[in-house]
């Protein structure tokens, strides 16, 4: 009998020891950021590597659903169908995300990929200046399943393109069985869709994924356009060439051999730049489809002898919300960026947290537009100034 009972006592032990282990996911953090690294650059043969070694290991039940995410997101992102269906045929995924998503993920699965079709010539296309006075975001005229649309270039935080629930009803958008809440409204809910195609020219995307939200009919309002393209296609346009002085937009698969200056972030899914201010370091985050350049209180926080503010008020629209903040002004700022510079006048500096995680601001429409061509390459991570002297 106390033979059995030692024998018992050491089983348990063993049990013990194997299902309470301190160390066991104490490097999840490490791998899982190396990992979102990878993806982040399009390295998605290394993120699954790092994602599949981490599946191993005894995590906390909301890595394993994190690192689910990511690893169907980084399959789905590589056009690797065969590696998509993998995923979601692993007894890891099954049990470990949520139904929904899950549901979600399949659906997509049964989809064809998203997709590029070029045109024999080069696709440009006239620049609209979209807004009320005041507002001036960049938008281009479009093709969504064959009906004409205004769209708005809006890489920032537009992880895929979003239109209204009336229009999606009208062009026949699929729904995919995925909720989610839209940024800048919290009492708005929407969904995502499929749009069997987006023409932007000649060029034409297929199979976009959509937003679909009720709360876009209150934006039209003040700003007369139907479609957001984010970034879901910007990624599949190749090269986008904004000529200023011209008023044009050119898209082009042909890219041209620089240097990675510009970082996309997961899973804000936004891009941005090291830049300088007066002197000082900054990270801005690119938003083409905001018409100012902000700071946030971020910078104040960290420069605080910079003694070039003045007291003043914003006004702010976001979505289908206005509002009013108190902020100091830089009469007279100077930025670089991507080896050009652009001064601008009456930068409003918010005091509230409303600058991207770790970023000091937002680069907007105002500051694009002091150059004459602005080429930006969201898959091959670089972005190209070209100052209103140079030839």
């Amino acid at each position: 009998m106390r033979g059995r009972i030692l024998m018992l006592m050491a089983l348990l032990a063993i049990v013990s020891c194997a299902t309470v282990d301190p160390t066991a996911g104490s490097d999840y953090h490490t791998l899982f950021g190396e990992a979102r690294s990878c993806f982040e650059t399009r390295r998605f043969a290394a993120c699954d590597s790092l994602l599949t070694e981490l599946s191993q290991r005894k995590l906390k039940f909301i890595q394993r659903r994190k690192l689910c995410q990511l690893m169907l997101d980084n399959a789905y992102r590589s056009d690797c169908r065969d590696l998509l269906l993998k995923a979601l045929d692993s007894r890891y995924v099954r049990r470990n995300l949520d139904r929904s998503d899950y549901n979600h993920w399949r659906t997509l699965s049964l989809i064809p990929a998203t997709e590029a079709v070029w045109p024999a010539d080069a696709v440009s296309l006239p620049l609209k200046s979209i807004g009320p006075a005041g507002h001036d975001q960049f938008g281009i005229d479009v093709l969504g399943n064959g009906r004409p649309l205004v769209g708005m270039i809006d890489n920032c935080c537009a992880d895929y393109c979003s239109i209204s629930t009336a229009l999606a009803e009208q062009l026949g958008v699929r729904p995919t069985g995925k909720k989610i809440r839209v940024n800048g409204n919290r009492k708005a809910t929407s969904y995502i869709g499929v749009l069997d195609s987006l023409s932007i020219g000649g060029l034409v995307v297929r199979n976009v994924l959509v937003d679909v939200s009720d709360h876009l009919e209150a934006v039209k309002r003040t700003h007369p356009f139907d479609i957001v393209i984010g970034e879901n296609v910007l990624t599949r346009t190749g090269e986008m060439t904004m000529d200023i002085e011209a008023g044009t937009v050119a898209f082009s698969p042909q890219a041209q051999d620089l240097p990675k200056n510009v970082s996309w972030h997961y899973p804000a899914h936004n891009f941005s730049v090291e830049a300088t201010l007066n002197g000082n370091a900054v990270s801005m985050l690119l938003d083409l489809g905001n018409t100012n350049t902000h700071l946030s209180d971020v910078y104040y926080g960290r420069f605080p002898e910079d003694e070039s503010y003045v007291e003043g008020t914003v006004t702010t629209t976001m979505m289908d919300r206005t509002w009013t903040t108190k902020v100091y002004v830089i009469p007279a700022a100077r930025f670089a960026f991507c080896g050009s510079a652009c001064e601008l006048s009456n930068v409003p500096v918010q005091l509230e947290a409303h600058a991207a995680e770790g970023l000091d601001g937002n680069l907007g429409a105002d500051a694009f537009r002091r150059f004459r061509r602005v080429v930006f390459n969201p898959g091959k991570l670089y972005l190209q100034l070209i100052p209103a002297e140079s030839n």
